[in-house]
C-alpha cells in the first residue's frame, strides 16, 4: 500500500524541455564545438513539477571519466537567485580531493576546481562557462537553487541582471590569490552547537567532506554532504521538524562497478516521514516539507552512500 508521503521521494531524473534545449543549442551554435571523452549519467532532479509545492531545484549527475579538449558545457549567464554548483569526490581515501580539474569562469576570472565544493553564486554574479577538463574518477556534480523551476538570464544580459541585484564584485584578491575564489567552500563545517557533548562515534565509517551557509559565505543557504563508506549508524536520532522546507539526498554508489547500477543502494537505508518508515532502495532526493516531523535516518550499508541536507535557511537548526 503506498504510503501517504510516498508523494515526496523522487528516484529518477526528467527530460530537458525541448524549447530550453533549443534556446541552449542556439545560444551556443557559434561557439567551438565541444570534443569530449567525458560523459554524464544524470541521475536526479528536483523542482515543484516532481514534488507538487517544492522550493527547491537540483540536478544531480555523475560524471565519467575523460577528458574535454576543445569546447565547454556552459554559456554565461547570471540569475536573480542564489545558485550553489558542487563537485563531490567518490575517492575514499581522499574525499577532499577530486582527482580531476573543472575549469570555472566566475566573474573576470577563470579557476581551476581540483577539490571537493561547494560553489556559491550569489544573485548578479556573472559564471561560467564552465568545463570539465579532467574526471580521472566518478565524480558526483550537482546545481541547486532554492527555487521552484531553474531560470537563467542570458550573458548577453549581465549588466541589467546586475543592476537587479545587490551584488557587489569583490575589489580585490583574498588569501587564495583571486577575487572570486573566496565563493568556492571546500572544507566541511560541523552544525553542532559549540557546548553540545561530542556524539557518539558510529560504527560506520564516514567522511565529512564539504558544508556551506551563510556564515562560511555571506548570503549562503545551508548545504552539507557526507560520504557513509560501510557499515551501521543513525543520522539525525531524534524525530524534528523545521520552519522552512528542506531536501535530503541519498546516493548509492558501487567503487566496484559504478557504471552497472548507478542509482542501486548496497545494504539497507531507512527514514521516518510523519509516521511512515520508508526504505530508500535506489539513489533518491527526498523532500521535507517544513512542519513535516522525520527523521531518525538508518543505515547499515555494505557500499558507499552519499548522504547531504539542503535547508532555504541561513545555517542548520531544527524545532523539537
Amino acid at each position: 500500500m503506498a504510503g501517504k508521503y510516498d508523494k515526496y521521494i523522487v528516484t529518477e531524473t526528467k527530460e530537458y524541455p525541448p524549447e530550453a534545449m533549443a534556446a541552449m543549442q542556439e545560444k551556443m551554435k557559434n561557439l567551438p564545438p565541444v570534443e569530449t571523452t567525458v560523459e554524464i549519467e544524470r541521475l536526479l532532479w528536483m523542482d515543484d513539477t516532481m514534488v507538487e509545492g517544492a522550493k527547491f531545484y537540483m540536478e544531480c549527475i555523475w560524471l565519467w571519466p575523460g577528458v574535454t579538449t576543445s569546447g565547454t558545457t556552459e554559456e554565461p549567464h547570471v540569475h536573480d537567485f542564489t545558485e550553489v554548483i558542487g563537485f563531490i569526490s567518490s575517492d575514499r581515501n581522499n574525499a577532499a580531493y577530486l582527482d580531476g580539474r573543472m575549469e570555472m569562469h566566475i566573474g573576470d576570472e577563470v579557476i581551476d576546481v581540483e577539490k571537493s565544493c561547494l560553489m556559491h553564486i550569489p544573485p548578479g554574479l556573472p559564471h561560467c562557462p564552465l568545463t570539465f577538463r579532467e574526471v580521472r574518477r566518478p565524480t558526483f556534480f550537482f546545481t541547486l537553487a532554492p527555487i521552484s523551476n531553474y531560470g537563467r538570464t542570458s550573458g548577453l544580459d549581465h549588466p541589467e541582471a546586475l543592476k537587479q541585484t545587490s551584488f557587489v564584485p569583490p575589489e580585490s584578491p583574498d588569501a587564495s590569490g583571486t577575487k572570486y575564489g573566496r565563493y568556492i567552500i571546500t572544507e566541511p563545517k560541523s552544525h553542532a552547537p559549540a557546548d553540545a557533548p561530542p556524539p557518539p562515534k558510529p560504527e560506520a565509517e564516514t567522511t565529512h567532506v564539504v558544508s556551506l551557509d551563510d556564515e562560511v559565505s555571506k548570503g549562503a543557504f545551508y548545504v552539507d554532504f557526507v560520504w557513509i563508506w560501510e557499515g551501521k549508524m543513525t543520522m539525525a536520532p531524534e524525530a524534528h521538524t523545521h520552519d522552512t522546507d528542506e531536501m535530503i539526498g541519498i546516493i548509492g554508489f558501487d567503487p566496484d562497478n559504478p557504471r552497472g547500477n548507478p542509482r542501486g543502494i548496497t545494504g539497507d537505508v531507512s527514514i521516518m516521514l510523519g509516521d511512515e518508515k520508508h526504505m530508500i532502495t535506489r539513489s533518491s532526493l527526498i523532500y521535507v516539507p517544513g512542519g513535516l516531523k522525520h527523521c531518525p535516518i538508518e543505515f547499515d550499508v555494505k557500499k558507499p552512500v552519499l548522504v547531504f541536507t539542503i535547508a532555504n535557511m541561513p545555517a542548520w537548526k531544527k524545532e523539537e
